[in-house]
């Protein structure tokens, strides 16, 4: 790991940089299917809940794969794990423009989603070793922002492709070439920093799977994203069906929610680092987040349910970067087993997004698009209570250097 008096290079913000585009792209490639959910769900004669599946297929394939992409990480470097994720998921995005059924959908989405568990197991491990204490949040801040512009992109862009199968072959091609991109420009690690020895992989996973705090935070994401995934999946759908509203209006406003992530995902890590304590703002976040989604659900279509998405979006899009960082402000994990933890975490996050939209509220709701609306809300909102039980994690500044301090209560 790096020590505290190395001089951190100004090709961090290069690999920030990239890392950040490859979120976007995932993010972008995943709501193509929201965003085409008007043609797709006819077209293949989809129920909400296999819907929801396609949709979220990427997030059951990191389940099973991310606690091992972070281990991997640890034990091989974080340039070749993230180099095999691309090729994986390039790979299934070239296949997805020739499925032509609701299982080839549903299996080139689930190849798709190997490539996540790579980049987001492994993201604080590269912050850790890339960027100085003080600049974390910033860091996470930059990574959520930008990812959270996929969403909001492809939203508001694919429903003018003439087809799906241009809109998936477009996105197939842009994913190629970030992925050479990434193999010729990225580097595994700054220039004379000195790596611990490398161990066996069972030992950076006990460490992580022996620390309470870091299934709390994968509990948190896992919250996090159900309520996510639940909301901005079917609220196109919802809103032109209920509303009668296009099927471009509805990306549109669902945009705006993400518009509000984006926003949000940037300023909450700074948020924190201003205040000094984590608890406190997520449980704030939390509960006016959860109060202001469901207000823009019951709101009748215009400026005012735009400015309750926006302010939704961006109270909630708060909430998961700081989530995020947790494996590098817990004493017992640091950088050196920040790809285990952040593997465990990120296991957590995405079978929430898979499991909690499909098998717990479409399954529940239905086709009620207001019981729906209202359990994505309170998932949200559950988050307040979980995070209660928490360490407290003070951000003091001491000399010139930023210091985490966890203490358990």
């Amino acid at each position: 790991m790096p020590e505290k008096t190395q001089a951190f290079s100004n090709y961090r913000w290069v690999i920030l940089l990239l890392v950040s585009i490859i979120n976007f792209m995932f993010n972008a490639c995943q709501f193509q299917v929201a965003a085409l959910a008007y043609e797709l769900i006819p077209q293949y004669g989809l129920t909400p809940s296999q819907y929801s599946s396609i949709l979220n297929a990427p997030m059951l394939a990191a389940v099973f794969f991310c606690l091992f992409a972070g281990s991997l990480g640890d034990r091989f470097g974080i340039k070749r794990v993230i180099s095999v994720g691309l090729l994986i998921g390039t790979t299934a995005l070239f296949l997805r423009v020739l499925a032509d059924n609701y299982l080839e959908l549903f299996l080139c989405m689930l190849m798709m989603g190997l490539l996540m568990p790579f980049v987001g197991a492994n993201f604080a491990k590269l912050v850790g070793l890339w960027f100085p204490k003080e600049q974390i949040g910033v860091a996470f801040g930059i990574f959520f922002f930008i990812g959270m512009a996929g969403n909001t992109v492809s939203l508001n862009v694919t429903t003018y492709f003439p087809s799906i199968s241009s809109a998936f072959l477009t996105s197939a091609f842009l994913m190629l070439a970030l992925c050479l991109i990434w193999i010729i420009l990225a580097k595994e690690k700054p220039a004379g920093v000195s790596l611990p020895p490398p161990m066996p992989l069972i030992r950076y996973t006990k460490v992580a799977i022996r620390s309470k705090n870091v299934w709390l935070g994968g509990f948190l994401a896992m919250l996090y994203m159900g309520a996510t995934l639940s909301f901005t999946g079917f609220l196109p759908a919802a809103l032109n069906s209920v509303h009668g509203i296009s099927p471009s209006a509805a990306g549109f406003w669902t945009s705006v929610f993400t518009l509000g992530n984006m926003i949000g995902g940037f300023i909450g890590p700074l948020l924190v680092d201003r205040i000094g304590t984590m608890k406190p703002v997520i449980i704030a976040l939390a509960i006016t987040g959860a109060a202001f989604t469901f207000l823009s659900w019951i709101t009748p279509v215009g400026a005012l349910m735009g400015i309750f998405l926006l302010l939704g979006g961006t109270l909630t899009g708060a909430i998961l970067p700081n989530i995020n960082t947790l494996p590098l402000r817990f004493k017992e994990i640091g950088p050196v087993y920040a790809g285990s933890a952040g593997g465990i975490i990120n296991m957590m996050q995405v079978s929430g997004a898979f499991f909690i939209p499909t098998f717990v509220i479409s399954a529940i709701a239905g086709q009620n698009y207001d019981l729906l609306f209202i359990l994505a809300s309170l998932a949200f909102f559950l988050i307040a209570p979980v995070t209660i039980f928490l360490p407290t994690i003070r951000l003091r500044e001491k000399s010139q250097n930023s210091k985490f301090e966890t203490v358990s209560k």
